[in-house]
């Protein structure tokens, strides 16, 4: 499942990192260059490209939706 968010701030990729930890999923986040980081890695999450919405990905449904409430909060 994929579904797309915009970040604009490090406060929502702080947010990405805290509910996706919590989770025993894995869920990815892609960016429009086509890297792609652990949602749970901070470091991998920073040098990701923000300049454009990103995708959150992951195949179970709830660790999905849990990470793209943590961006929206």
């Amino acid at each position: 499942m994929i579904e797309k968010v915009r970040v604009n701030n490090i406060s929502q990729i702080n947010k990405i990192v805290h509910a996706a930890s919590s989770l025993n999923s894995d869920v990815g986040i892609h960016d429009a260059n086509g890297q792609i980081a652990d949602a749970k890695s901070l470091l991998g999450l920073l040098r990701l490209d923000y300049s454009r919405p990103v995708e959150v990905v992951s195949e179970n449904a709830r660790a999905l939706r849990a990470c793209v409430r943590a961006c929206m909060a």
